[in-house]
């Protein structure tokens, strides 16, 4: 263990750089003009990055001399009975690595957005944002503790809001920003719980998760009445409600395709290296509550194998090109908690690192599409870029490849990995592997789909081509080379050394079955899968079946906000609720919206003339006595004596007809 000192970096300054760049955009916004502001915010983050690379190497350094991670705690944060935090911040061998791909991707996407956002209003509040939205993803992945990791987790989530409604002045993205902030606050307060519960059980500081297994799960505890293993699972489970929203995992993912609405930047941000990974990382640094269930680590990976399968099913029908990618999203997410459910930490971790390369490469491939044909987003009004587009077509089809899994990309070396140990481990099983291998088809299937509608056939594009610039082009060709090429780290895994996350789960990590001929027939099969997936896409969605019309769907409209009933674009009746998202909006809005608008009003009639007409009553009532009580106070003598008079008379008659016992 290493404490705070000057012998070791800083690591408060990884998440300092970008925030202080967005301080200042926002303090100077007014003098600044944008394209400086759009500087300041990509060079802190490229800061952020130099710094991350320089901690890392240190961090290293030290782990070779037997630390298993630095620590620096600058103040006691919170100090309130079984709250206890600090404002620390902590380097190992997982915050390590999503440090470097947060700062790395978000530079690269700060670097396009400069070219992407030139003509574009609002600029300073973009840049500032987005800049501010990678420092809270670093307080994220770099906090000691679940409280302090909740700041950087409640930044996200704010920025993201301000980010997805970013074009305010069109309803439905203000509708798509609220849609995110209140979905995955459903999932904030799970997690908040779950910290809580924790807090009283066991622990929340990240250097001390091990002493959860120590506790003894069969005591009653004291205030809950229930045993320690009892509240350990609902802690998880409370856990895997935080992850799901945040993440976009079922139930809680119909937040994430009308997250689309913000600009393009924003999407490759939130999809490839932060928001959507905080559920994966969340799950991973809380191994050990997961592991000490085999219950919750079957309901773990059932919830990522059902979500990999939806996202794909949804992907292969979408029009709008945002979205193809944003449930692709989805999928790849599931596929990440699917690992983490059968025990793969380490695998899960290692796909979160190779998606972060070819999803940030598509989105931003997606956005120099979306900004090469002045706003269009519909795949059918696309095609022939290929020869307008030749360098964005070729970096695209590294990132679609690798998506598809197609052998040898990265894709292929995590998403086979994951499959493998889902069949072998004692925490995997048939049935899981079969969910994986055929949304591994269907991923292979609409990764064709995209590079054919887009790319290929005949121009069916109706304005002119804008080419990109060298700010847009050139991060594509850098995500593309590790798209392809990043797979290649996972090589010791299969070959069973040591996996650099390895050390950091330990006793906890299932380990898949070392039949080396089973292991390879199984890459075989997946690799032929993703392949096969390939011409199936290639000929279903080909330039002669495109070209033709014959599959075009009509209209190719995008379900907006779950206000909205979602049209029907295909004849088909099964293709049309895949385009609608299996119907989940319908279904909340049916079952939750329109309920709770429906109990709103009714309070608020209630409130309207129910309580504020008792108020209002009494009120008449305190002015109709107040105006009595004026009328006999109103200091004229001749009203006093009258009504001495009437009052002297009244006793009278009460004595005369009913005796003095009556007074």
């Amino acid at each position: 263990m290493y404490g705070p000192s000057f012998d070791y970096p800083a690591l408060w300054l990884i998440a300092g750089f970008p925030a202080i760049a967005a301080l200042l955009v926002f303090i100077f916004s007014t003098a600044m003009r944008p394209k400086t502001a759009g500087w300041v915010a990509t060079t802190g983050v490229g800061f952020g990055f130099l710094w991350a690379i320089y901690c890392f190497v240190a961090f290293n350094s030290a782990a070779g001399e037997g630390a298993a991670y630095l620590r620096q705690n600058h103040w006691q944060w919170l100090d309130a009975g079984y709250i206890q935090a600090s404002a620390g911040f902590l380097m190992d061998r997982v915050s390590g690595i999503f440090s470097l791909i947060v700062t790395g991707v978000g530079f690269l996407i700060h670097i396009f957005s400069t070219a992407y956002m030139e003509e574009e209003e609002g600029q300073r509040r973009y840049f500032g944002y987005l800049s501010l939205f990678v420092a809270s993803m670093l307080v994220l992945v770099l906090a000691d503790n679940a409280f302090f990791m909740f700041l950087g987790w409640e930044g996200v989530g704010a920025c993201s809001f301000a980010l997805i409604g970013h074009h305010y002045e069109k309803s439905e993205n203000v509708a798509a920003a609220l849609k995110a902030f209140f979905v995955t606050r459903l999932g904030d307060v799970f997690l908040v719980l779950g910290v809580l519960l924790l807090a009283m059980v066991a622990t929340v500081d990240f250097t001390r998760l091990d002493a959860i297994a120590q506790v003894d799960l069969g005591t009653v505890h004291p205030v809950f009445g229930i045993t320690n293993q009892n509240l350990l699972f609902i802690a998880g489970l409370l856990l895997l409600g935080g992850a799901a929203g945040k993440s976009a995992q079922l139930p809680l993912q119909t937040w994430l395709p009308d997250a689309m609405a913000g600009p393009t930047p924003v999407s490759a941000l939130i999809h490839a290296a932060t928001m959507v990974t905080a559920g994966v990382y969340l799950i991973a640094r809380f191994h050990v509550v997961f592991a000490l269930s085999p219950q919750l680590m079957m309901i773990v990976a059932a919830v990522g194998a059902l979500t990999a399968l939806y996202g794909a099913t949804c992907a292969i029908v979408q029009s709008d090109i945002k979205r193809i990618l944003a449930f692709s999203t989805i999928s790849q997410i599931g596929y990440m908690i699917l690992a983490l459910g059968v025990g793969a930490f380490s695998l899960g971790l290692f796909h979160f690192f190779t998606h972060a390369f070819f999803k940030a490469l598509l989105f931003l491939a997606a956005g120099t599409v979306i900004h090469s044909l002045h706003g269009e987003q519909n795949v059918f009004k696309m095609g022939g870029l290929r020869r307008e587009l030749p360098g964005v077509f070729w970096a695209t089809l590294a990132g679609a490849v690798a998506l598809a899994g197609i052998p040898l990309t990265s894709g292929f070396f995590s998403k086979d990995a994951i499959l493998w140990s889902a069949l072998t481990t004692d925490r995997g099983n048939l049935v899981l592997y079969g969910i994986g291998l055929f949304t591994a088809l269907l991923t292979a299937i609409y990764s064709a789909r995209f590079i054919y509608l887009v790319f290929l056939g005949e121009s069916r594009a109706t304005h002119h081509i804008h080419h990109p610039s060298p700010r847009q082009t050139w991060p594509l060709y850098i995500l593309a080379f590790f798209a392809l090429f990043a797979g290649v780290l996972n090589i010791p895994g299969l070959l069973h050394w040591e996996h650099y996350f390895q050390p950091q789960f330990g006793e906890w990590t299932a380990e898949p079955s070392h039949v080396l001929s089973a292991e390879l027939i199984a890459a075989l099969v997946s690799g032929v899968l993703a392949i096969a997936g390939w011409f199936i896409g290639a000929a279903v969605f080909g330039p002669k079946k495109v070209d033709s019309g014959r599959i075009i769907p009509e209209p190719a409209m995008n379900p907006a906000a779950i206000e909205i009933e979602t049209p029907r674009p295909y004849k088909s009746g099964a293709a049309s609720f895949l385009y609608r998202a299996w119907d989940f909006d319908r279904l909340y809005n049916a079952t939750i919206v329109r309920p709770y608008k429906s109990i709103a009003r009714i309070l608020g009639a209630v409130d309207e003339y129910v309580v504020n007409g008792l108020f209002e009553a009494g009120s008449v009532i305190l002015q109709l006595f107040h105006g009595f009580v004026v009328t006999l106070q109103n200091a004229r003598v001749g009203r006093y004596a009258a009504v001495m008079l009437l009052g002297a008379a009244l006793i009278a008659v009460i004595v005369t007809f009913f005796g003095t016992d009556n007074l």
